[in-house]
C-alpha cells in the first residue's frame, strides 16, 4: 500500500468535549448503526468527575451529530448496578430486529465485566444478563446466528497473551464452546491486539477491524482488519499485514491518552462505502472512509497466518 486505506473525513473531529452542554472530560469510542435512515452513534463519554456513561448521538448523514445530553439508562437491581460505576467502549449489533450493546461495565476498583442491554428505539432500554466473568472486555455479538446459534467475540483484560476467543449461545445468556482467532503476529499489533466493531457480513467472508498496540518508549494504537470465513469465523482467509490508520493527526496525538486511534463502531453503506468511527487520543471522535472492497482485497492479498491451534 502506499498509504493507509482508511481515508480521514477532513473535517475531523466530528464531536468533541464541546458538543455537550456541561462539563465533559472527552467524548470517544463509540459504537454505530443505522437505525432506519438516522445514523447511530453510542460514544463514551466522560464527565467533569471523569465518570463514564453511555450517550446516544443521532445524524441524517453521518457526519453531523447531535447528542442526547442525558445518558443512557439501564435499569437493575442494585447488585448490578455496584458493577456499573463506568460503562465504556460499547458495541452495537442489529440482531433479529432489536439492537444489542455491549459494554465495559467496571466497578470504583476497576474490576472489569461485559454488560449487555436491548433496545428497540435508542429511547429505552431493557437490561441482560451479565454475559462475561469480570476482566472481560471487547465483546461484540455477531448480526446474525451461525450454525443456528448467537455467536459472538471477546478477550480477556490485557496482556501480551491475551487471545480474542469465539463463543457460542443459544439464548445469548449462556455461553460456551470456546475457540481462539488467531492471527499472523505483526510488529505494529506485538504488544497485544482486539477486535474492533462489531464484524461485517461480506460475500467474501466476515470483514473484521481490529486494534493493535505496539510498545516501545510509548504506547500506540492503530488499526487494523482481517477476513474471516463465513461459517467458521475462526477460520482466518486473509489478512492485512499493514496498519490501515495510524495516529497522525494532532486531534490523535495529543489528548488524554497520546496516539491512538480505536475503533469499535463501523457502518457499512449499500454503495459500498465503509465508515469507520473512532476515538483519537481517548479525547475526541474521528471518521474515516475506505472502498470496502479495497479493504477486503488488502485482506485477501495479505498474509495468511497458520491454522488454529486446539485448545
Amino acid at each position: 500500500m502506499k498509504s493507509e486505506l482508511l481515508k480521514r473525513y477532513p473535517g475531523n473531529p466530528i464531536l468533541t468535549h464541546e458538543d455537550l452542554p456541561y462539563n465533559v472530560n472527552a467524548i470517544y469510542n463509540p459504537g454505530a448503526v443505522k437505525f432506519g435512515d438516522k445514523y447511530v452513534l453510542v460514544p463514551r463519554v466522560e464527565d467533569g468527575k471523569r465518570d463514564n456513561y453511555l450517550h446516544v448521538a443521532m445524524s441524517d448523514d453521518g457526519i453531523h451529530f447531535k447528542v442526547n445530553p442525558e445518558p443512557i439508562e439501564i435499569p437493575g437491581p442494585e447488585e448490578e448496578l455496584i458493577w456499573e460505576k463506568h460503562k465504556y467502549d460499547p458495541r452495537v449489533t442489529h440482531l433479529e430486529g432489536a439492537y444489542y450493546i455491549t459494554y465495559c461495565a467496571q466497578t470504583m476498583t476497576e474490576t472489569t465485566r461485559m454488560g449487555m442491554c436491548r433496545t428497540t428505539d435508542f429511547k429505552t432500554f431493557e437490561r441482560m444478563p451479565f454475559i462475561t466473568s469480570p476482566w472481560s472486555r471487547n465483546c461484540a455479538l455477531f448480526p446474525e446466528k451461525i450454525g443456528g446459534r448467537y455467536a459472538r467475540f471477546e478477550r480477556p483484560m490485557s496482556g501480551k497473551d491475551a487471545i480474542t476467543f469465539l463463543s457460542y449461545s443459544p439464548d445469548l445468556i449462556h455461553w460456551g464452546d470456546w475457540k481462539p482467532l488467531n492471527l499472523q503476529s505483526e510488529t505494529w499489533m506485538r504488544e497485544k491486539w482486539g477486535i474492533g466493531p462489531t464484524p461485517i457480513k461480506t460475500d467474501k467472508g466476515w470483514l473484521q477491524i481490529i486494534h493493535g498496540v505496539w510498545f516501545a518508549c510509548n504506547v500506540v494504537y492503530r488499526l487494523g482488519a482481517v477476513m474471516l470465513d463465513l461459517e467458521d469465523p475462526c477460520k482466518v482467509i486473509g489478512q492485512c499485514p499493514e496498519f490501515i490508520l495510524t495516529p497522525r493527526e494532532y486531534y490523535e496525538r495529543v489528548g488524554e491518552v497520546p496516539n491512538v486511534v480505536f475503533s469499535n463502531g463501523a457502518i457499512l453503506e449499500p454503495c459500498g462505502e465503509l465508515k469507520v468511527y473512532y476515538g483519537a487520543a481517548d479525547t475526541c471522535i474521528g471518521l474515516a472512509t475506505c472502498d470496502v472492497d479495497d479493504l477486503i482485497q488488502a485482506c485477501l492479498d495479505g498474509i495468511k497466518p497458520p491454522e488454529i491451534i486446539s485448545y
